[in-house]
């Protein structure tokens, strides 16, 4: 179960892209965001159509209304966008099996070309902008 988590968090994480600890984005940020979130929607929802109508069923969603890749799950349960939680075998077994296939796809996204060429260019920034701000301290 807590490899399932992990591949979903991974997969949050990838698909929001965090910002800079300064929190305030960078339009190289934003890029990388946008790199991901598109490269990771491309190969269609992280869940399988029986996965999503279980979800859809769970949460109570009307059938195609869950887009198969927004979803807060923590410690094996499922909070739905309605604020329903879900923590049931049902729901963990279906974790269990989407789990490995979701991190696949989080880790081949991440190794493409574009992707990594984003994560590059944040580094680089950020790595920057970090020089920038120590050499400032070390002139006053």
């Amino acid at each position: 179960m807590r490899g399932s988590v992990r591949t979903l968090s991974l997969a949050a994480l990838a698909a929001f892209a965090i910002g800079p600890a300064t929190g305030a984005a960078t339009p190289e940020d934003e890029t990388l965001s946008r790199t991901i979130h598109r490269e990771l929607r491309a190969g269609g929802s992280f869940f399988t159509a029986p996965e999503r109508a279980l979800v859809e069923r769970k949460c109570g969603y009307a059938p195609g209304q869950w887009d198969g890749f927004e979803a807060n799950i923590s410690n094996g349960v499922l909070t739905c966008g309605n604020g329903r939680r879900v923590d049931d075998p049902e729901v963990r077994a279906m974790l269990r099996a989407a789990g490995p296939r979701i991190g696949r796809r989080v880790r081949e996204v991440m190794a493409r070309p574009a992707v990594a060429a984003a994560i590059d260019r944040v580094a680089r920034d950020a790595t920057e902008r970090a020089l920038r701000q120590v050499e400032a301290r070390h002139r006053d």
